[in-house]
């Protein structure tokens, strides 16, 4: 776990959260319209820094805020991947540590990862393998991207309220959306679990 006041130089947190945000230095590279990965290399040790452009941009990438990047403030804290999320049909959900990362964390609060399987998100960029981060809280606003439990299932969808009616809607036209009555939501027991924040890129498909 990496707290805020440890000793961390700029190129070692460019080389941590890239490596947190799933990019191979070529691929970083290609992003950003380098030649070679060499560029990136010179960042992550030492002998060149980024332009201060380049760096609003890797800030943004990497879901931290331009203060963090630069180490003025924020945490660094690792937090578990603990199973998996359906990004289709439900799954059965299960809490066991599979996996961790350094993430930075703005506000106290709980946060996980759910690594991903299925297509049905894919339109929101959020593709099987991928790691999605969550903040815990039982409630969303309109349009957000949230962990459902439908029973003992957990599954993953952008959730939307229209007069007492509870629809979660994939991010994938071969998909229909589910709605419910408040009566199914009782006999379901539907629970929020969730907001997801970002999600951590898989390049290992």
């Amino acid at each position: 776990m990496i707290k805020s006041g440890d000793t961390m130089t700029l190129k070692d947190r460019l080389r941590q959260l890239r490596k947190q945000a799933g990019y191979s230095q070529e691929e970083l590279a290609k992003r950003f319209g380098y030649k070679s990965f060499t560029t990136i290399q010179k960042w992550e040790d030492g002998t060149s820094t980024p332009p201060m452009s380049v760096l609003q941009q890797l800030a943004t990438l990497y879901h931290v805020s331009f203060q963090q990047l630069l180490g003025e403030n924020g945490t660094l804290v690792s937090i578990p991947v603990l199973g998996v999320v359906r990004g289709g049909l439900p799954i059965d959900a299960y809490e066991q540590e599979i996996d961790s990362y350094p993430t930075a964390v703005d506000e106290p609060g709980e946060y996980f990862y759910l690594r991903v399987v299925g297509d049905s998100m894919i339109n929101a960029r959020i593709y099987e393998g991928d790691d999605v981060f969550v903040r815990r809280q039982s409630s969303v606003a309109q349009g957000d991207i949230a962990v459902i439990m439908i029973e003992d299932e957990a599954t993953l969808k952008r959730v939307y309220f229209k007069e007492d009616l509870l629809i979660l809607q994939p991010e994938n036209d071969k998909y229909e959306p589910m709605t419910f009555t408040p009566e199914q939501i009782e006999q379901n027991r539907i629970m929020i679990i969730g907001k997801v924040l970002h999600n951590r890129i898989s390049f290992t498909k």
